[in-house]
C-alpha cells in the first residue's frame, strides 16, 4: 500500500448546475490534486461513503476513531 496517500483535506466547488458538475480538490501530504466531478459519480460516492460510515466494527477488531 505504498502508493496510497493520506488525505489531509477535501474541498468541493460547484462549476455548473446544468449539468451539475464540480471541481473536487484533494490535498494529500506533499501534493494537491483536482478532479472534475459529475452528478452521477457524486451519487455513487455518497452511497459508498454512507456504507463506509455506517459499517459495524468486525468482531475481534478495534474500531478506529478519527479525530476531527
Amino acid at each position: 500500500m505504498r502508493d496510497v496517500h493520506k488525505i489531509i483535506d477535501v474541498s468541493v466547488t460547484t462549476r455548473s448546475t446544468r449539468p451539475l458538475c464540480a471541481i473536487v480538490e484533494i490535498e494529500a501530504v506533499g501534493s494537491t490534486m483536482k478532479f472534475e466531478l459529475t452528478e452521477e459519480v457524486a451519487l455513487r460516492m455518497c452511497t459508498d461513503l454512507e456504507r463506509f460510515l455506517t459499517q459495524e466494527p468486525h468482531q475481534g477488531r478495534t474500531a478506529v476513531q478519527l479525530s476531527p
